[in-house]
C-alpha cells in the first residue's frame, strides 16, 4: 500500500504541473497580447494555433492520465468493495478479478480467500446443522426446547405426533399457555426453579387413548453458567405399560368374567340334580339360564381367541372390493328386530348407494354389529340410532350416532381397552365381554384406518370410523 500510495502522489503532482504549464501559457500569452498589436495578422494566427494546440494536448494528457489511474487502481479498489458488501449480505461465492500482482492485486487475492474460507465454514456449519436437525427429528422421541424466557423455541417433528400439534400453536409462545397438561408445566416450573435435572412418569389422556410418558426435564447452561432454557424429552412407554397392565389384569379379568357364567351354569344344574328337574316350569327356566349362560361363555372364549389371533404378527385380512352401503344395509336388518324390541329408530343415512372400499367383508360386518348394537344396548327406549355414511374425496366415513346414556369425558380414553366397560352392571346384564370395542379398534387399524368417539354424559355418543376407498 506504500508504493500504490507514492506513485499516485507522483501522478497528483505531475498533473498539477501540467496544469500549472498550461495555465502559464495561457497567461503568458495573454499578457504579450498586448505588446502583439504591432504584428502583423499572420503572426497572430500562428501564436494563436500554437497556444491552442499546447492546451489541448495538455488536457489529453490529464484525461488519459486519469483514466490510467482509474483503471489501474481505482476499478480494482471498487470491485474489491463491492465483493466485500456482498460477502456481508452472505454471498459467499462472490469473488473479484485479479489481474496483476500489484497491490490491488493483493488486495483483491486476499479478500477471495477470505471469501474461500468463509464459504467452507458456513458449508461445514450446514452440514453440522442438517445432521443435527435430522437427529432431532427422527430420534424417536418427543422434544421441546424452552429459552430462558420460558417462551418455545424448538418442537421436534416426534412432539408433532405425539400431540397432533402445529408448530405455529406453540412456537415462540410462553409454555404455560400452550401446554395443556398440568403435570408438563409443573415439571418445566420445577426445573427452571432447582436448576436440576427432574424425569418423571406421567398419564397423558390422549383422544381416544391413554398415553404413558418418561419425560426428562434438563436444564441448559452455558459457558460462564448463562442460564440457556430447558429441554424436555418425551419417551413413550404405552406399550410396555399396556404389556405390563394386560399381565396383570389378564388372569384376573378373565377369570371373574368366566366365573360368572360357570358359578351360575353350576348352580342351576345342582338345583336340578336335587330335584328341581322334575318341575316341569322350573326346569326349563333353569335350562334357559343355562343356556344362555353357556352361549356367553362360548362368546367371550371366541373374543378372546379373535383378540388373541388379531395381535399376531402374522394375521391377515381377506381383503376384496366391497359395496359398503351394501353391508350396512345388511347389519341394520340383522338389529333392526333388537332396536324394534326398545321402540328404537333404527335408520341408514347415505347420499349414494354404491361406495366401493377395500376390505375383509365379514370382519368389517363384525366391527359394524358390534358398534350399531352398543348403540342399541345404551339407548333407552323411544330414542333413536343413526348409520351415516359419508364420502370424503379418498377416504369414507362412517357416523354411527345414538342418543342413548352417553360417555364421561375421563372414560373416553380407556373404553378401547380390554374388559372396560364404562356401566359395568349394564353390560354384563346385557352379556357384553368388555372386548368387543377392543377388537373393532384393532380390526379398523387392521384396514389402515381410524376411529374416533364423540360423546357427552347424557347426550348420546358418536363413533366414527374413516377407512381408505
Amino acid at each position: 500500500m506504500t508504493k500504490f500510495r507514492t506513485k499516485l502522489i507522483i501522478a497528483l503532482i505531475t498533473l498539477i504541473i501540467f496544469v500549472l504549464v498550461g495555465i502559464g501559457l495561457l497567461l503568458g500569452q495573454l499578457f504579450k497580447s498586448y505588446f502583439l498589436e504591432s504584428l502583423n495578422d499572420h503572426l497572430k494566427i500562428v501564436i494563436l494555433w500554437s497556444t491552442s494546440i499546447g492546451l489541448g494536448i495538455v488536457l489529453i494528457i490529464i484525461i488519459l492520465l486519469g483514466l490510467r489511474i482509474t483503471s489501474r487502481y481505482t476499478k480494482p479498489i471498487v470491485e474489491a468493495t463491492n465483493v466485500a458488501i456482498e460477502l456481508t449480505k452472505g454471498n459467499y461465492r462472490a469473488r473479484t478479478k485479479v489481474d496483476k500482482l500489484d497491490e490491488t492485486g493483493m488486495l483483491g487475492s486476499a479478500i477471495n480467500r477470505l471469501a474461500q474460507n468463509l464459504q467452507e465454514l458456513v458449508k461445514t456449519q450446514e452440514m453440522q446443522q442438517d445432521r443435527l436437525k435430522v437427529l432431532i427429528e427422527n430420534m424417536g422421541a418427543g422434544l421441546v426446547f424452552i429459552d430462558s424466557r420460558g417462551y418455545i423455541s424448538l418442537i421436534n417433528k416426534g412432539f408433532i405426533d405425539i400431540f397432533q400439534v402445529s408448530p405455529t400453536d406453540y412456537l415462540y409462545k410462553l409454555y404455560y399457555e400452550v401446554i395443556e397438561q398440568p403435570e408438563i408445566s409443573d415439571l418445566i416450573a420445577e426445573v427452571f426453579r432447582t436448576e436440576k435435572k427432574v424425569n418423571k412418569q406421567i398419564l397423558i389422556p390422549l383422544f381416544i387413548e391413554r398415553k404413558y410418558f418418561v419425560v426428562y426435564g434438563v436444564p441448559i447452561i452455558g459457558t460462564n453458567n448463562v442460564w440457556k432454557g430447558v429441554l424436555l424429552v418425551f419417551h413413550d412407554i404405552t406399550e410396555l405399560k399396556k404389556l405390563e397392565q394386560v399381565r396383570k389384569d389378564f388372569v384376573a379379568n378373565v377369570s371373574h368374567e368366566l366365573k360368572t357364567p360357570v358359578t351360575s351354569i353350576k348352580g342351576f344344574s345342582e338345583t336340578l340334580l336335587d330335584g328341581a328337574m322334575h318341575n316341569k316350569e322350573t326346569l326349563e327356566a333353569f335350562l334357559s339360564i343355562i343356556l344362555k349362560e353357556s352361549d356367553r361363555l362360548q362368546t367371550l372364549i371366541q373374543d378372546l381367541l379373535d383378540l388373541s389371533k388379531m395381535e399376531q404378527q402374522g394375521f391377515q385380512l381377506a381383503i376384496q372390493e366391497l359395496n359398503l352401503h351394501t353391508l350396512l344395509e345388511e347389519v341394520i336388518t340383522l338389529l333392526n328386530g333388537k332396536a324394534q324390541a326398545k321402540n328404537i329408530r333404527l335408520e341408514l343415512y347415505s347420499k349414494q348407494q354404491h361406495v366401493l372400499v377395500k376390505g375383509d367383508v365379514d370382519r368389517l360386518k363384525q366391527v359394524f354389529i358390534n358398534l350399531i348394537a352398543n348403540a342399541i344396548t345404551y339407548t333407552p327406549p323411544e330414542g333413536e340410532v343413526k348409520v351415516v355414511l359419508l364420502d370424503h374425496g379418498k377416504n369414507v366415513r362412517v357416523h354411527v350416532k345414538d342418543s342413548g346414556v352417553g360417555i364421561k369425558k375421563e372414560e373416553i380414553p380407556r373404553i378401547f381397552e380390554r374388559f372396560y366397560r364404562v356401566d359395568r352392571a349394564r353390560s354384563r346384564n346385557s352379556g357384553g365381554t368388555g372386548l368387543g370395542l377392543a377388537i373393532v379398534k384393532h380390526l379398523i387399524e387392521a384396514h389402515h384406518g381410524q376411529i374416533s368417539v364423540r360423546s357427552e354424559l347424557g347426550e348420546g355418543s358418536e363413533f366414527i370410523i374413516e377407512l381408505k376407498k
